[in-house]
């Protein structure tokens, strides 16, 4: 909806979200204003000021914020629990955010008080997920745990975080996946592919470019047929054939026919979809449970969704029940 470019510089971001819910049980959706980025309520009430460069979400009970050029996090009461000093930072995961520090320009980890419980000395570093992170030192590639210490080390060009038990890992521009005691379990061979979700990877197959679906093990599940394809969200996996969206279920049937000009992945059992160069929502059986007519829409979280409505971008409930933002 707005520039983020201050904000990719700044962090090494998961797909966005629109919103997460805060440790205290209260529920802020991150939104923009002309002031800036800011959070409201689940009434629309503007709770944490619009002041605001740029914004993420909130995780693990914090949102990280950009003001002026460096990153600091929010609390769910909109305090800075961690000033905004840092040129580099990400997102909290499993208890620690990635910090570049001000003075040694080193990447190491915060705790939610703004503590290093791993010092900075890494040259690169990614947010933890299932216990591990990819660092990168003098050293080369690695894998650290929560205590900052390396599980095992690596050779490959890049190195992601691991879902199900598997890191996306590449190697002269030729991508596989590793296990969590870093063995190549899928041989690096694919010119593309995608982290696992819900036990299957995106995959393109090195003949004929085309996507498809690997599981765990490596084999393929539903064949490399497709355009383009995207990995599974709430049971539906996102195609492009002949440039039309569609989506497939776990066995490979087309559930729902590739009629749309663009769509976005599924979240709380719907997701954007174009048709006729407006935008709204479908259900998983492919019908329109919001008919379009938005310039843009993001995913809903939490019962909410953020939408381009001619000039002005309005906040709307599952229903497609416009949800007044006001300023306080």
């Amino acid at each position: 909806m707005r520039n983020k470019n201050v904000l990719r510089c700044l962090v090494v971001l998961t797909p966005c979200l629109l919103m997460l819910s805060c440790s205290s049980g209260r529920r802020l959706y991150r939104v923009y204003r002309e002031s800036g980025a800011g959070f409201v309520n689940a009434q629309g009430n503007l709770v944490i000021p619009a002041k605001y460069n740029d914004a993420d979400n909130f995780s693990d009970g914090r949102a990280l914020v950009v003001s002026g050029n460096t990153g600091g996090w929010l609390n769910a009461r909109g305090r800075l629990s961690i000033p905004a000093m840092y040129p580099s930072a990400g997102v909290f995961s499993e208890g620690r955010a990635m910090a570049l520090s001000p003075k040694t320009r080193e990447a190491g980890y915060l705790n939610k008080w703004g503590a290093w419980v791993i010092q900075p000395r890494w040259q690169k570093a990614g947010d933890f997920s299932e216990g591990l992170a990819s660092v990168t030192d003098s050293g080369g590639g690695a894998y650290i745990n929560r205590r900052g210490k390396i599980v095992f080390r690596h050779t490959f060009s890049s190195a992601g975080k691991f879902i199900d038990g598997r890191a996306l890992v590449s190697r002269n521009g030729q991508y596989g996946f590793i296990n969590r005691r870093g063995r190549e379990v899928i041989k690096v061979k694919f010119p593309y592919a995608q982290n696992f979700s819900e036990g299957r990877a995106v995959f393109a197959d090195p003949e004929t470019q085309k996507c498809g679906f690997i599981n765990r093990r490596g084999k393929v599940v539903i064949p490399a047929v497709y355009d383009f394809a995207e990995s599974f969200r709430n049971d539906r996996a996102l195609f492009v054939q002949n440039g039309k969206a569609g989506f497939l279920d776990h066995g490979g049937r087309e559930i729902i026919p590739p009629v749309f000009s663009w769509a976005g992945h599924f979240s709380e059992g719907l997701a954007a979809a174009e048709s006729g160069g407006l935008i709204g929502y479908i259900n998983t059986q492919g019908r329109w449970k919001i008919e379009p007519r938005y310039l843009s829409a993001e995913a809903f979280r939490n019962g909410r969704a953020l939408v381009k409505d001619g000039e002005e971008v309005i906040m709307i409930n599952s229903r497609g029940r416009e949800i007044t933002i006001r300023d306080r």
